[in-house]
């Protein structure tokens, strides 16, 4: 893989000078109404800034989503470890303050029979490690 990217640089460095030293014609760009004259390695030049641009917003999107789900299972994991830790202490989540920010969890676990508790783990389903620390 890594004499393959290698090469693949190689050939992206090889368009590159190519497109610099034989780019020297003139191209003649008319978009929205605007005539406008450029050299070639200029239409390259913003052609790879485009294709960059591209890259890093797809990058970010994907960053976010990434962030978000791995938001998401840490707060199920949570809400099932205090959801845990109510029921051991005895209490049925009766308390409106408690029972509020529960949500399902506590919801999905009050129906559990004594004994079969399910212990979650961090990052529950794709192996993500939690964003907090445990001690």
């Amino acid at each position: 893989m890594i004499v393959l990217g290698l090469i693949l640089i190689a050939a992206a460095a090889a368009v590159v000078v190519a497109a610099v030293i034989a780019g020297g014609d003139t191209v003649a760009l008319d978009a929205f109404g605007y005539d406008l004259d450029s050299p070639a390695w200029g239409v390259f030049a913003a052609g790879v800034a485009t294709g960059l641009l591209l890259l890093l917003g797809i990058l970010a999107v994907v960053a976010g989503a990434n962030r978000a789900r791995a938001r998401r299972e840490e707060i199920e994991y949570l809400r099932e470890q205090v959801a845990r830790h109510e029921r051991l202490a005895g209490r049925d989540g009766d308390d409106p303050e408690v029972g509020e920010w529960l949500g399902q969890a506590h919801g999905r676990n009050r129906g559990d029979a004594p004994g079969t508790e399910t212990t979650a783990r961090p990052g529950a389903t794709s192996g993500a490690a939690p964003l907090y620390r445990q001690g």
